[in-house]
């Protein structure tokens, strides 16, 4: 019993110890402690988001970029991509035409435009961004499209097909249709199934492999030299045999009308002849899903790649056959911008005046004796690609298609251009991913708060491989003002290992840091320091930052705002590189003090990071002052405008105290609205 007494006295005692113990502790400042760490502010002006893209064309392995504005413009009816326009993510797709991986976008940021010039993929889709996923997926896509018009897909326009060598002023050149066609345009002939009075066209699967080959020669630029003669363009039939057409893509502000005609290849006709020679309607409207559809209650454009069509034979009495006699030549023709779209469903093919006129595959009969088509062979799938031009630009990108013939070696031609068999995929060089970095450099004190003392530009290039493993990154650091009198030095760290890295170029830095290949001595982390001081660094100019990698990480699994741990260092004296003690570093709000820095200055005046119970930082809130406000600001813009000497943030800024307070909801551009502009 006295020793139970005795236990007793003593545990009383012990707890009496810790409780007088605690409160003699200073009381610990943890923001957000009952959050979790992922919902802790940052300060960031931008987010990484999940992005998940399904194009659904197997075998086909396509460049894809977003932006954050529309990237296209229409010149002179093209569609075109702008210039200057800058995407933030370019990468490839696997082979099953799908991406998944991070983005990281400006927090103000509400669309995304989803670019890509692969010839069978949307041009650009605009995407809804919410608090969400980012996903796009290309059947629920042209779903979304189907239920924005009401036109019956099932309707169709009658059409005639005739043998009739007599023009009319209703059908100046004697066009012909192998059958009818609905009011978007879609043939009633286009091979497919029917069910319950529906044509549901069965696409074909699109060689693997074809549209990289046909884009590594085929490039949005003057394709003149591909426009060879009429002899070689046209389909000259050696053997017997079907021919099936197969729309590919297009690349074309116009609604085309796209077309056929034949002749004796010995006997070819001359200008007159081909004028009252009867030509058959391929494709009403060559018009596909993409940049600006133009889609209407009562329009919407009918084609996907892989669909595909019949070529019909006539024979001089008028029966029709699938079969090409040997010793036929096939030409082509193009109406540019023949579909006419009206205000109440009056859709059609304009025979009477197409606002363009004709234009042949035969050259010689083309007003001004150029070329409308090109003709590819494609040695791997064994098919024939076409491509038209509707303008003047010359790429011959604006339909494209591809012929298929039984047997295979009927319409081979060993004079047509051909594509390279080997498929190539060379390396991506991202747009410049651009913003500004300030620092307030008084921490843990908040001084002036005019986020001035320290303000720099950085210009940051990605070079990745085709599989999107990050192989180089080029970093150009350009200081722009010094609001401060203190000595700050610059810095950054990478979140990757430092043997993923092969070798660092750096140009214009004036630091005196230890360095062993081009990195800060003594860091786990690859770290390199840029300059000692920003009243000086801001004379000297742009620094440059090469560094060549492994690809040992993907752009999938990483962003800039992931990657970059950019920082300052302050001192009375300047920044010492010999020196042994801790160096007060300045870090973006959140980022972990690395090694080298300092932990004493957390806590003490303005600074309210988390702290333990003995004072030391914990998270997860880093540099972060007593009013909930930050220390360093990553903005991605390269315009700000620096507040006036003194003057605090959230008075040049009026909006970014509800930006703050709000974590990020509400004002999120507040840096596009200072008090004076």
């Amino acid at each position: 019993m006295n020793n139970y007494k005795y236990v007793c006295t003593l545990l009383l005692g012990w707890i009496m110890c810790i409780v007088l113990f605690s409160a003699c502790k200073k009381d610990v400042y943890a923001p957000n402690k009952n959050e979790p760490a992922e919902d802790v502010f940052d300060f960031a002006t931008t987010v990484d988001k999940k992005l998940d893209i399904d194009y659904g064309m197997k075998g086909n392995k396509a460049v894809f970029e977003v932006f954050t504005e529309d990237p296209i413009v229409i010149e002179n009816g093209k569609a075109k991509k702008k210039e200057n326009v800058k995407s933030i993510l370019k990468a490839y797709t696997d082979n099953a035409c799908k991406y998944s991986g991070i983005v990281n976008l400006p927090t103000a940021c509400t669309k995304i435009y989803l670019y890509s010039e692969n010839y069978i993929l949307p041009t650009s889709v605009e995407i809804e961004v919410d608090n969400s996923d980012i996903k796009f997926n290309l059947e629920d896509y042209k779903d979304h499209l189907r239920s924005s018009t009401s036109q019956s897909t099932s309707q169709s326009i009658a059409a005639n097909k005739s043998l009739s060598r007599v023009n009319s002023a209703n059908n100046p050149y004697n066009i012909q249709f192998l059958g009818g066609y609905n009011t978007n345009g879609l043939p009633d002939y286009i091979l497919g199934e029917i069910h319950n009075g529906e044509l549901y066209p069965m696409p074909a699967v699109i060689p693997e492999g074809l549209v990289n080959r046909l884009n590594n020669i085929l490039v949005a630029q003057d394709n003149s030299h591909l426009a060879v003669s009429t002899k070689v363009i046209n389909t000259n039939i050696v053997k017997d045999a079907r021919i099936k057409l197969t729309f590919l893509g297009e690349a074309a502000a116009y609604r085309n009308v796209i077309g056929y005609y034949y002749y004796n290849t010995k006997n070819p006709p001359s200008g007159e002849e081909l004028e009252f020679q009867p030509k058959y309607v391929a494709f009403p409207n060559c018009s596909t899903w993409g940049w600006d559809a133009g889609i209407t209650d009562n329009y919407m454009p009918p084609l996907y790649p892989g669909y595909q069509i019949q070529l019909k034979y006539f024979d001089k009495n008028g029966k029709e056959s699938d079969i090409f006699p040997a010793g036929t030549t096939i030409g082509w023709f193009m109406l540019p911008d023949a579909f006419e779209v009206g205000s109440s469903g009056g859709n059609k093919v304009n025979l009477m005046s197409p606002r363009h006129g004709i234009r042949y595959s035969n050259n010689e009969f083309n007003y001004d004796g150029k070329s409308v088509c090109i003709s590819l062979y494609d040695e791997k799938s064994k098919t024939t690609v076409n491509g038209f031009e509707d303008g003047g630009d010359n790429d011959y990108r604006d339909v494209l298609f591809y012929l298929n013939s039984t047997p295979e070696e009927a319409i081979y031609d060993p004079n047509k251009p051909t594509t390279d068999p080997d498929e190539e995929y060379p390396p991506l060089e991202s747009d410049p991913l651009e913003g500004t970095l300030v620092f307030e450099d008084l921490w843990p004190s908040q001084g002036d708060y005019d986020m001035n003392d320290v303000v720099l530009t950085y210009h940051t290039v990605f070079t990745t491989d085709k599989d999107n493993k990050i192989t180089g990154i080029k970093d150009i650091f350009t200081p722009i003002h010094s609001g401060g009198v203190l000595k700050s030095a610059f810095g950054y760290q990478l979140d990757m290992d430092k043997n993923n890295i092969s070798n660092v170029k750096i140009d214009n830095a004036s630091s005196t840091a230890i360095q062993n290949s081009g990195m800060e001595v003594n860091q786990e982390l690859p770290t390199f320091m840029l300059f000692d001081d920003i009243q000086q660094a801001v004379k000297n100019g742009p620094i440059t930052v090469v560094l060549e990698l492994k690809g040992n990480k993907t752009i999938h699994e990483i962003s800039r705002k992931k990657l970059y741990n950019p920082f300052i260092c302050v001192n009375t004296k300047g920044f010492n590189a010999t020196s042994k003690e801790a160096r007060r570093e300045i870090h973006l709000t959140n980022y972990p003090p690395p090694p080298f820095a300092n932990l004493s200055f957390f806590g003490r005046n303005n600074d309210k990071s988390s702290l333990d119970k003995g004072g030391n930082p914990i998270g997860p809130n880093y540099y972060v002052a007593e009013d909930n406000y930050p220390f360093a600001i990553d903005l991605p813009i390269t315009d700000y405008q620096i507040p006036d000497e003194s003057v605090k943030i959230d008075k040049f800024y009026p909006e970014f105290s509800k930006w703050a307070k709000s974590k990020g909801v509400e004002n999120p551009n507040w840096y596009r609205f200072p008090t004076h502009k």
